[in-house]
């Protein structure tokens, strides 16, 4: 297959890399010229725009049979500190959705469109008890809002002849690429003792980066339509579950400061039910890439 990947970050990385070794043509994208040369080793074609770009995404998904969005963005370095701007995260994620709506006719050869979103969409789900892909979503922030307008409008480009899948992720781990913590532990012991805006009463909702490659390819081999929750089988509350691995490293627990914020549960069951088998249901293979 032909395939485009908007997004070479830690999931699309991965996901390229997987493509490449099960031989599919790749085209990938990238908002900095000095991955250029990394990524050139993975793909058939890098294209350094950003998502927005309505001409050079014109030029990407020509001729393509999938498009992956994986994008990320919105992360700016102000008075020495990364914050998150949400001008810039709007652009990288609405702002690719829309660029790609302006020229999808262009590119008939498409027939699938597979989205790594954010369980974030939710907000507290509205306080519902059991939360699956039927509960509307009502998000709590600006930036989760974004999450909604992004999928809105990718699942308005279906048609009888193009999928649409969407998957609502929960907070990836998984092994050590680069300098930024991925693993459980080196993402949770920073915040030892810190305030953080979540709800400690809200499920962990946590999934491995190598579920998340398998579930997009999963999702272009079963020609997969909807919305789907990704998350694996770790049903424990946020705070409980955290608390051990700040136990486990002798340091203080999180202050968890937004209680309702979050849902109060979160089902993984359709995606199961369409056939995915997790390889990390239970997060004990933290570190290590299985794919």
């Amino acid at each position: 297959m032909k395939i485009a990947i908007v997004g070479a970050a830690y999931t699309g990385l991965a996901t390229l890399q997987y493509l490449k070794d099960h031989g599919h043509e790749l085209s990938v994208t990238t908002t900095r010229a000095d991955r250029a040369g990394e990524l050139e080793k993975l793909a058939d074609r890098v294209v350094v725009m950003k998502g927005s770009d309505r001409d050079k995404m014109r030029s990407l998904i020509a001729g393509q049979d999938v498009v992956l969005l994986t994008m990320a963005g919105g992360m700016v370095e102000r008075d020495g500190k990364f914050v998150m701007d949400l001008d810039l995260y709007r652009d990288a994620y609405v702002g690719t959705a829309q660029s790609l709506a302006d020229v999808i006719d262009t590119a008939p050869s498409v027939g699938q469109i597979v989205f790594t979103g954010s369980w974030s969409a939710y907000g507290n789900a509205g306080g519902a008890d059991d939360v699956n892909e039927d509960t509307p979503a009502t998000p709590g922030s600006p930036f989760a809002q974004v999450f909604v307008d992004t999928e809105n409008l990718l699942f308005g480009l279906e048609t009888r002849d193009r999928r649409v899948c969407v998957y609502r992720t929960g907070t990836i781990y998984g092994p050590q690429v680069g300098y930024v913590p991925r693993g459980l532990e080196a993402q949770t012991v920073p915040m030892a003792g810190l305030s953080v805006p979540f709800d400690g009463n809200a499920p962990a909702a946590i999934v491995h980066r190598d579920d998340v490659v398998k579930a997009v390819v999963f999702a272009i081999e079963r020609r997969l339509s909807g919305l789907y929750n990704l998350i694996n089988d770790v049903s424990e509350k946020k705070e409980s579950y955290y608390k051990k691995i700040t136990d486990a490293a002798g340091v203080a627990p999180i202050n968890w400061v937004a209680p309702g914020s979050g849902p109060k549960s979160l089902s993984n069951r359709k995606i199961k039910d369409a056939g995915f088998v997790f390889g990390d249901p239970d997060a004990t293979r933290d570190g290590e890439s299985f794919l």
